[in-house]
């Protein structure tokens, strides 16, 4: 048909060069269109008047993933790769800030992008939740089994707000609090057998445990269930941690073919079975729960439970089943690699500053007064661990899981304006076509807390400078900020706090600074949260 249609057209001309100069015109289509594209927006970016850096490859699309995760090593080297690769942006903290500004302007041949730490353009942004959107080239990775509450826009979101919330009440984080007490004991006894702790695995097995019964009803999830060839736990860190899982989870119906699919390289394949199964595993999790009765009265209710539930109400909001999917992705990745990640963060800092671990352990006894931790109330115990809290803001402020967090004007092909701390241009008014990242990186690098040591020291105490202990500080954003605040951020918070406890009541933590130190440094973004890749060892001591 190809050669009918181009001896036809291409009367004179041989079959072989008609092609080349049917692939010539495409190529030069699409680099004058790149080249006209990218000359439109460096004008628009000229107009706005902040400093710009030059990128050849429009950010966070499917080109981009897959071009960073061939060649980051080379592209790591340069400043327009650096500006808008999370790992970067977490290593650079703000210095590119303080050389180009609170705000600066990445231009693409796609779009431009206004990088920004200015806490008062972050917090505009983040209050008018409506006008300001989570763009559809970041939602599709956290969506990739259902649209859920992180990744709902516009009348959507409070849709899946209102089916949401119930999962996140005292009662349930009563619940986290005795899951997380009951881990850390059994952890406890694990690490003062062998005098020895691996941070990063330990915490994420008992992450994952909090979250199994939290959410799965302590159902076995590192085995797998009949008909199932990866467990619960394995399929969820494949999806988590592998580093080519954003560049493929945009095209990954594409492959959903079965020629296609035997054709993909091992890791690919792997990737791919594991999206499989964890959609299978949370299928049939809401089948099960969906047709048994659920006793609103009772104490047993989980995390699934409570969002069938809700989502049972209201008729006209009921969210679909690849929505409730969705959803329990999310609370998933929030329980067990957010938190995961900060608690082995928090030890492993702990464990290199005594001064600090001798600090929080004043509070933790003062708070026990003798007694043992699992004979305590969550509700009497949580809100006097101030000490406790403020390590773990501290450990926010430094390690934060979450990456910059990306916003675009709702109507995308329609100017706006945002506001900023620049006394010389404190309204900065944008093109169309123009996303925003804001790097919460180094805004917690560039905080400003009164009478507090230097920003990139380890020093929870500064939080404790004012009568309160916020996360509303101005500048610090680990949950985001405004209406749209993660939701589940207190259950974090909740099992945070029961760990450390858990650990410093028992057990004095050492390690060596510089081993912990490289740890710390070779933490990476990708795929989608910060986190340590190598393990980290600590000593464990018993308290006499």
């Amino acid at each position: 048909m190809l050669n009918a249609y181009l001896s036809s057209t291409l009367p004179g001309i041989g079959e072989k060069s008609a092609l080349n100069v049917l692939v010539a015109g495409v190529v030069l289509y699409t680099l004058s269109t790149t080249i006209l594209c990218f000359a439109r927006n460096y004008i628009a970016a000229r107009r706005i008047g902040l400093k710009i850096i030059i990128s050849p490859i429009t950010p966070y699309t499917l080109q981009w993933r897959l071009v960073a995760s061939i060649l980051e090593r080379v592209l790591v080297r340069f400043r327009w790769y650096r500006a808008i690769d999370w790992t970067c942006a977490w290593q650079d903290g703000n210095t590119l800030h303080k050389e180009l500004g609170d705000c600066f302007i990445v231009v693409s041949p796609g779009l431009n992008v206004v990088c920004t730490s200015d806490p008062k353009t972050i917090e505009h942004v983040l209050k008018d939740w409506r006008a300001f959107v989570k763009p559809d080239n970041v939602n599709e990775i956290l969506g990739t089994f259902g649209h859920n509450v992180d990744t709902s826009n516009g009348d959507d979101w409070p849709r899946h707000r209102k089916i949401v919330a119930p999962c996140f009440s005292e009662r349930a984080s009563a619940t986290v609090w005795g899951e997380a007490v009951t881990q850390s004991d059994s952890l406890l006894k694990k690490w003062l057998d062998s005098d020895s702790a691996t941070v990063v695995q330990d915490t994420g097995m008992l992450a994952l445990n909090v979250i199994s019964a939290v959410a799965f009803e302590n159902q076995n999830v590192n085995a797998p269930t009949a008909g199932h060839v990866l467990s619960l736990h394995d399929s969820l860190t494949t999806v988590m941690s592998t580093g080519i899982s954003p560049a493929l989870e945009g095209i990954m119906p594409w492959l959903d073919v079965p020629v296609l699919r035997r054709l993909m390289p091992g890791s690919i394949k792997k990737l791919m079975l594991a999206c499989d199964e964890f959609r299978a595993y949370t299928t049939e999790l809401l089948n099960h729960h969906q047709g048994s009765h659920i006793d609103a009265s009772s104490s047993n209710l989980n995390l699934i439970n409570t969002l069938i539930k809700a989502n049972s109400v209201d008729a006209r909001s009921r969210l679909s089943k690849s929505e409730l999917r969705g959803n329990v992705f999310i609370f998933t990745v929030g329980g067990l690699e957010s938190t995961s990640a900060t608690l082995s963060f928090a030890l492993a800092l702990l464990a290199i500053h005594p001064q600090v671990q001798e600090w929080v352990r004043e509070e933790v006894d003062e708070v026990l007064s003798g007694k043992e931790l699992n004979s305590l109330e969550y509700k009497d115990i949580f809100p006097r661990l101030k000490r406790v809290l403020a390590v773990m803001f501290e450990t926010l402020r430094l390690y934060s899981p979450s990456p910059p967090l990306p916003r675009s004007f709702h109507n995308k092909n329609a100017a706006f304006s945002i506001p900023t701390s620049d006394k010389g241009k404190e309204i900065v008014y944008l093109g169309p076509r123009t996303q925003i990242m804001m790097n919460s990186w180094a805004s917690h690098a560039s905080l400003n807390i009164s009478n507090s040591s230097p920003s990139m020291e380890f020093d929870p105490a500064r939080w404790l400078q004012s009568t309160s202990l916020s996360h509303n500080t101005p500048g610090f954003y680990p949950w985001g900020s405004g209406p749209r605040i993660c939701p589940g951020m207190k259950f974090s918070q909740v099992e945070f706090c029961a760990v450390i406890v858990s650990v410093l009541a028992r057990c004095k933590l050492s390690a060596d600074r510089g081993e912990v130190e490289k740890g710390l440094g070779g933490s990476r973004a990708d795929p989608l949260l910060l986190g340590m890749r190598g393990e980290v060892g600590v000593m464990v001591v018993g308290r006499s």
